[in-house]
């Protein structure tokens, strides 16, 4: 694998260690609580980025290939984000939300470490919009960021001392 693919999936792959050494940290209260009035709490932004793992192994990655037209996701993201924030609130506790999300995430990782490093290069389309599994998960790189600043800009307001691992 050449240096940017290797990269962006390091970058990709580095979502467990920081759940472990940044929210692991959180009392459960804290875990639970909206981030922000009318807002996920955390629980919430772990089961989201969980069930959209789930999607990316289940409903793209088998169909990444050369060329390949995926049409635009027939689920709602809104219906998708839905049912993490339900599932989140299920009564399931901060470590089985946590140690699933890690899970999932790592089973990703090894599925796109399947991919040779000319298939991280093919173009494919989702919707006549062209990408190469390189740009895709760069994407998919980017949301966890946004989503890791939410949860320390959250940690920081509450008062919380934690080491960023954002880069």
């Amino acid at each position: 694998m050449m240096d940017v693919e290797r990269s962006v999936l390091a970058q990709y792959a580095s979502l467990p260690d920081w759940l472990i050494q940044t929210v692991k940290t959180l009392s459960d209260d804290t875990f639970f609580t909206p981030i922000k009035p009318n807002k996920w709490s955390v629980a919430e932004i772990v089961a989201h980025l969980r069930v959209w793992d789930t999607y990316l192994l289940e409903e793209r990655l088998p169909y990444i290939q050369k060329e390949a037209r995926l049409k635009k996701s027939s689920v709602s993201v809104e219906s998708v984000n839905l049912k993490a924030s339900k599932y989140a609130k299920s009564g399931k506790s901060m470590d089985d939300l946590i140690e699933e999300c890690i899970l999932e995430r790592r089973n990703v990782v090894a599925k796109l470490n399947e991919f040779t490093l000319e298939e991280w290069e093919h173009t494919f389309y989702i919707d006549n919009y062209p990408l190469c599994l390189t740009s895709y998960i760069k994407g998919l790189v980017e949301h966890d960021h946004h989503h890791k600043l939410q949860i320390e800009v959250f940690m920081n307001e509450q008062g919380i001392e934690f080491h960023s691992l954002l880069s």
